[in-house]
């Protein structure tokens, strides 16, 4: 296989991937009026909690510009909260509020409900294959 052709294989598997799981989401995105986009941003900051504007643009390989717009439309939603930094007001925190964790939960809660059974039929040694591949894909793709 050349190259294009398994680059455009990876694109596929990656777009169906994330389609699947946008598909799955969208009536809870719709009810709680996030794109998927946000639900993600939301899903990041639950797992490592505050990150400045530029951390969290980094974790989801977004421009700060648009990371940005995107928590400020959260904050206006309730979900997140952003706060300047004293010491330099250009660095902007941003956490998840009560309201935030709660629709997170209720997102993260259906996806567990619809794919633990599948995940859990997967070996130890399959789970952490998949993220080596993962790893392996990012790696092959980044200019780090």
């Amino acid at each position: 296989m050349n190259f294009i052709t398994y680059k455009n294989t990876i694109d596929k598997l990656s777009r169906s991937m994330g389609n699947g799981i946008m598909e799955a989401l969208r009536p809870y995105c719709y009810k709680h009026r996030i794109t998927y986009l946000q639900y993600q941003i939301l899903a990041v900051l639950f797992e490592e909690g505050t990150l400045n504007i530029g951390d969290l643009s980094e974790e989801m390989s977004m421009d700060t510009g648009n990371m940005s717009a995107q928590c400020k439309r959260l904050e206006q939603k309730g979900y997140t909260l952003r706060l300047r930094k004293k010491y330099d007001e250009r660095v902007v925190d941003v956490s998840l509020t009560r309201q935030g964790r709660l629709v997170i939960q209720e997102l993260n809660d259906f996806l567990n409900k619809k794919y633990k059974a599948k995940w859990e039929k997967l070996t130890e040694e399959e789970s952490k294959n998949i993220i080596e591949s993962f790893k392996v894909i990012n790696k092959l793709f980044s200019d780090k």
